[in-house]
């Protein structure tokens, strides 16, 4: 009888502790990044009222006997699948589409989270916004913006991006047309600005001058009367056209040598002239490209689907850096919860898998959004409703065994 009452407290406390798991769940239903835990019950240690007996050539055998004392709480489980993508119209909002986890650093610390809302702060690191703790990442080589993914995370810092230096021209390359009816002295001239090692502009007018039947003569100046030129060469062209390189001038790829006025470096800049052609056509021959710029600030960011970081400058150039890394664990169940939207490797968890979005398996990521908790309002009121009618069962299992015991009770009477 007492057994009874007892087994009737267990299920008490463990629906209670269910109705716990419910309520927290609800609870955090608008929590970003959020994953829903479910409450598994087991049944209590059993008393063995008599044991199993073999067969025997006369008679079968017996199977055992025992009463239980009740229910348990068998685990708290974490449910990890991801929830909705929400728009959020902030760039720095991020979601992962697939498998992973955001890095943070607290100091030495290390947190992986599912919620990413972040920004920078006033010094150019990337935070999380509810703790100041740092994205981790690959931060991209300052001259070059490449980012190398082999190298060691670390947290993203943009303060040695906020601006670019100048960077003198190396390239101009031309495209486009020259008319293949031009006179013999005929002239077509075209300009481009290039850039020194100091920022400072110049402007280089190049001259094509007709010299005969597929037959250019080129001349390149800083003064567009060419009253003195700093590069001259000859431009041929085949029966089709294009370029012949093993007729022109240094294959079609003269270099240019200038002494900037100013106090910047001498430059050396290849004209690259293969791309010309000559039809009978309009002439649009001109310097399409030049690699060079002037110091920049940084004026706006953007972050793409493969996590990397890219800076909008005031000069016009767009150049990555950073990219924001990700973990991958092979039981994301098991990591331990430590509130905030944070966990941390546990020793069922496994160890954290380093790597880039959309590499290794690892999920894309989803600039201005934030992934939604994953808990199913429906799902979480039909097992309230479940769990408020096993409380009620199980405490009509106290007051019946109390009744009964009332009867013995008044045996005596």
């Amino acid at each position: 009888m007492m057994r009874s009452m007892y087994s009737g407290v267990s299920g008490l406390r463990t629906h209670q502790l269910r109705m716990d798991v419910i309520g927290n769940n609800i609870a955090n239903v608008n929590t970003p990044g959020y994953k829903k835990s479910r409450a598994v019950f087991k049944d209590a240690f059993y008393q063995a009222v008599r044991g199993g007996s073999a067969a025997t050539d006369s008679r079968g055998g017996t199977n055992p006997m025992a009463i239980g004392l009740g229910v348990g709480l068998s685990s708290v489980d974490v449910i990890a699948t991801p929830g909705s993508a929400q728009t959020t119209g902030k760039n720095t909002d991020l979601s992962i589409d697939g498998n992973g986890y955001f890095i943070l650093a607290n100091g030495d610390e290390r947190f992986f989270t599912r919620a990413g809302a972040f920004d920078f702060d006033v010094l150019g690191n990337f935070c999380n916004t509810s703790n100041g703790f740092r994205v981790m990442g690959y931060m991209a080589d300052p001259v070059t913006g490449q980012i190398d993914t082999t190298q060691a995370i670390a947290p993203i810092d943009i303060s040695g991006f906020k601006q670019v230096a100048p960077n003198p021209t190396t390239v101009m390359r031309f495209g486009g047309n020259l008319t293949s009816t031009t006179a013999v002295a005929g002239t077509i001239v075209t300009s481009k600005d290039i850039y020194d090692s100091l920022g400072n502009v110049h402007t280089m007018y190049t001259r094509f001058t007709k010299t005969g039947d597929n037959t250019w003569q080129y001349d390149v100046s800083d003064d567009p009367a060419f009253s003195s030129t700093l590069l001259t060469g000859t431009l041929a062209f085949d029966e089709n056209g294009s370029v012949d390189t093993a007729a022109s001038t240094d294959g079609g790829v003269p270099v240019l040598s200038y002494t900037p006025d100013g106090g910047a470096a001498d430059m050396s800049v290849d004209l690259d002239l293969t791309r010309l052609t000559q039809y009978n056509a309009t002439s649009t021959g001109w310097v399409e490209y030049q690699d060079g710029y002037t110091k920049g600030d940084l004026r706006s960011l953007s972050i793409d689907q493969n996590g990397t970081i890219q800076g909008v400058f005031s000069n016009g150039e767009t150049k990555n850096l950073a990219r924001v890394a990700l973990a991958t664990f092979q039981n994301p169940a098991g990591l331990l919860a430590k509130g905030g939207n944070l966990f941390q490797v546990s020793n069922n968890s496994g160890d954290a898998n380093i790597g880039a979005p959309g590499e290794q398996a690892m999920g894309a990521v989803l600039p201005g959004t934030l992934e939604m908790s994953n808990v199913d309002l429906s799902e979480e009121f039909t097992d309230m409703i479940v769990t408020q009618r096993g409380f009620q069962a199980n405490s009509r299992i106290i007051t019946t065994s109390d009744e009964m015991l009332q009867e013995l009770v008044n045996l005596k009477r």
